[in-house]
């Protein structure tokens, strides 16, 4: 991946995923860093960071996106997670 703007380090969360750039009639699927971390300076929010490999993805410059989350949100999203992670290890029914 060159030049990140989301620092990857050895606390990273996923270093490698899978993921698409989406527009009105495009998709431009790519490599990307998925990172869940808190603020030093406001711990009182969870960020949720996604960068696509620039070098994957011709439709945009280098960018990263983010989402900043309530800890109650964080833990909607975790347990929505949980959940579609054990319905894509069982038997495809919620």
């Amino acid at each position: 991946m060159n030049e990140r703007i989301t620092s990857v380090t050895a606390s990273t969360t996923l270093e490698f995923v899978d993921g698409a750039a989406v527009g009105y009639d495009w998709t431009e699927d790519g490599t990307g860093v998925l990172n869940v971390t808190t603020s030093d300076e406001r711990p009182d929010r969870v960020e949720l960071q996604f960068e696509l490999d620039g070098l994957d993805v011709d439709r945009l410059p280098n960018h990263a996106d983010r989402v900043d989350l309530t800890p109650e949100q964080a833990r909607t999203v975790a347990a929505a997670l949980t959940r579609y992670a054990d319905r894509v290890e069982g038997d495809g029914s919620e």
